[in-house]
């Protein structure tokens, strides 16, 4: 199994919205590597065989604001034709996962 760069676990840990999260900076790239690294790539950069497959963006390249980062892991994201892309979190990730893989997501842009 592929493991985040330490950079990347440096960022997750230092980003400011995590610091009044209760999801430990470890437990959010466990679950990021188990959710979201077969489509997103270890390190976001979607270079995976199901993320080219799904047409999977770049999150080091992401533009989005947080709170749509946030509307995404919750609600899933589908295609310009509604097809689902990504599956909603809603019901497996709690509030503070949400905001500290939200957290985690925008720590990986350039």
């Amino acid at each position: 199994m592929h493991r985040l760069p330490l950079v990347s676990l440096l960022a997750l840990t230092a980003a400011a919205p995590l610091s009044g999260a209760n999801a430990p900076a470890a437990a959010i790239v466990e679950k990021f590597q188990d959710h979201c690294a077969s489509c997103h790539g270890p390190d976001g950069r979607a270079r995976t065989p199901a993320g080219r497959k799904l047409g999977v963006k770049d999150l080091t390249e992401s533009k989005i604001p947080e709170a749509e980062v946030v509307r995404q892991i919750l609600d899933g994201a589908a295609d310009a034709n509604g097809k689902p892309r990504m599956p909603p979190f809603r019901e497996k990730f709690t509030a503070d996962e949400v905001a500290a893989l939200a957290a985690f997501v925008l720590a990986l842009r350039r």
